[in-house]
């Protein structure tokens, strides 16, 4: 009898100890979770001449611009770019990039809205986790895409054009 009474005493100290034990899981983020962007630089697609047929002038995240079809590249004019965008956030936040759709430009100099659509955007990844070591410190993420030219335009080609994109920087 004396044995069960002695394990009783050895389980309760056991318990007690187990019970001044703190258990610590992953910290929660602050909440709400705020995420910032804003634009750095614009996209551009550099100057470019157009034949009959048409083509894509791409520009990637990394600023490399290609060609395909009946587009011939220029080399004066604005530089190429990929647009950039600075995102503040939390240092380890999730933030998945999600483009909306298909844009059209408009002609500077003539105010007519042609038919050419940016179709696809490029960054890299389209998920990452922010890096900075605090939230006043940018993140930066680059983003090129790709504009078609449909074919036999060529009357309303020539011109500055400019429009606008929407990306969705969603904080997971």
């Amino acid at each position: 009898m004396q044995n069960s009474s002695f394990y009783k005493k050895i389980f309760c100290s056991i318990l007690c100890i187990i019970s001044f034990i703190e258990i610590n899981a992953q910290e929660q983020p602050p909440i709400p979770v705020q995420v910032e962007v804003r634009t750095s630089r614009n996209l551009n697609f550099g100057t470019f001449t157009v034949g009959n047929s048409g083509g894509n002038v791409s520009v990637s995240y990394d600023d490399q611009r290609t060609v395909d079809g009946d587009i011939f590249e220029l080399n004066f004019g604005q530089p190429v770019s990929a647009a950039l965008f600075d995102i503040y956030a939390n240092p380890g936040t999730i933030i998945q990039i999600e483009d909306m759709g298909v844009y059209k430009l408009k002609n500077e100099d003539t105010g007519i809205l042609i038919d050419l659509e940016i179709n696809s955007f490029s960054t890299g990844q389209r998920t990452f986790i922010t890096q900075a070591p605090n939230a006043q410190i940018p993140n930066e993420v680059f983003v090129g895409g790709t504009l078609r030219i449909p074919a036999d335009n060529s009357s309303n080609l020539p011109g500055r054009y400019n429009g606008t994109f929407t990306l969705n920087f969603i904080h997971q």
